[in-house]
């Protein structure tokens, strides 16, 4: 924990003794940096782009370190507004066509529901999967039902081949009530349910408090309700993202020459901080407060749910360093509960670890056999052929009972 912590002070140092250096620079040549933003009025405050104060630095000192190949490649990335989508709730097919032949993965996103945070996973994925991601517009008001019963719909519409799917936080909720069913049956072609930080366990969280204090930000004069909300919102999402080292590493970076690494993480780093600021235009104060309630009502209800009941594969994945949910104690508390549940570990991982480097879920998956299991009682056991020696995550759960 303190070499993580370490990390983090020495790639912000990093960043501001770049940043110094350059704005230094930047004042004795302004025409790089082009005419400078005029200085906000307080109720601007919040539509203040965060690209006008730092990013512009860190790209400017990357300019002469970066390829032209590697400005390219940063420059298609994915960005927050791609995912948004317009009208009602809506899956996004991640090809113009599916390949009917592989399984079909129904990403459940995070409270943001938009499929910004698999982009990172997806190429991986669509090798086993055809991927779909739920998306909703932030002036959308569904309830609850309503969500669980477009994913159903989309469950149901989908006869004949095999449908998994993966839950992210506020997705992992919607998952496991969808695998419940109405009727306490899962759909028909749902063969099997993955879990990431699951946010069944908001209520023992620091977020479960957060209501009252969007109320005390919302009561207050508009323009002023929505500059604190900015204020508030950016940091904690920056905070709870995760390691900034893994934010702004991606697979492959071991191949750089080590000389080149930080640069380009911090490039990288600078590239993403515009998406920082957009979130809380991607998910404003309204629509967080409603999908916060409907979150809250709707862990509760599934932690009071007979899951003992629910036959359905289910793998829980939960990071270790996750700030915002108890996401390994509910791991073991979903593996005690769920009769054919399994769990996995990410090490040193945040709230968000599919977009971390070190996360590769596709090869996870195949690594504990998820789309090979079957619900229980669907086929005779054979203890001999059948059997697996537990896990070390097994060992620790049965200790702890």
């Amino acid at each position: 924990r303190a070499s993580r912590y370490t990390s983090y002070i020495s790639v912000f140092v990093c960043v501001c003794m770049l940043a110094f250096t350059t704005a230094l620079h930047a004042f004795a040549t302004p025409s790089r940096l082009g005419p400078r933003p005029a200085a906000p009025c307080v109720q601007n405050v919040a539509a203040l782009p965060i690209q006008h104060c730092v990013a512009p630095v860190l790209q400017l000192a990357s300019d002469s370190i970066l390829t032209a190949q590697m400005r390219r490649e940063m420059a298609s990335e994915p960005r927050l507004a791609d995912f948004a989508v317009t009208g009602g709730p809506q899956f996004v097919r991640h090809t113009a066509e599916d390949d009917p032949t592989k399984p079909l993965l129904l990403y459940l996103p995070g409270i943001e529901l938009s499929g910004y945070s698999l982009h990172r996973q997806l190429p991986g994925l669509a090798e086993d999967f055809c991927v779909r991601w739920l998306a909703v517009p932030p002036d959308d008001r569904s309830s609850f039902e309503a969500l669980r019963e477009a994913v159903t719909r989309e469950v149901e519409a989908e006869e004949g081949r095999p449908i998994y799917l993966l839950g992210e936080s506020f997705g992992g909720v919607l998952a496991l009530s969808v695998a419940q069913g109405a009727d306490g049956k899962p759909p028909s072609s749902l063969a099997g349910v993955a879990l990431v930080n699951p946010a069944t366990s908001i209520g023992r969280s620091w977020p479960a408090q957060l209501p009252r204090l969007l109320d005390a930000v919302a009561a207050l004069p508009p323009n002023l309700s929505d500059a604190a909300y900015f204020a508030l919102a950016t940091p904690i999402f920056a905070a709870i993202s995760g390691d900034p080292r893994q934010l702004g590493a991606r697979r492959g970076d071991e191949a750089l020459p080590p000389p080149l690494r930080l640069p380009v993480l911090l490039a990288r780093l600078a590239q993403q901080m515009p998406e920082m600021g957009a979130l809380p235009n991607a998910l404003p104060l309204p629509a967080l407060a409603h999908r916060l309630s409907l979150l809250l009502h709707a862990a509760a209800h599934v932690q009071e749910a007979p899951l003992e009941r629910l036959r359905l594969p289910v793998h829980v994945f939960a990071s270790s360093e996750d700030r915002v949910l108890p996401s390994t104690d509910e791991a073991r508390r979903l593996r005690r509960r769920l009769p054919n549940c399994r769990t996995s570990p990410l090490p040193e991982s945040g709230h968000v670890p599919l977009l971390e480097a070190r996360v590769d879920l596709a090869r996870s998956l195949r690594d504990v056999g998820f789309t090979g299991r079957t619900p229980l009682g669907s086929k005779p056991k054979d203890y001999v052929a059948d059997f697996a020696p537990p896990s070390a995550e097994e060992i620790l759960n049965a200790t702890q009972r």
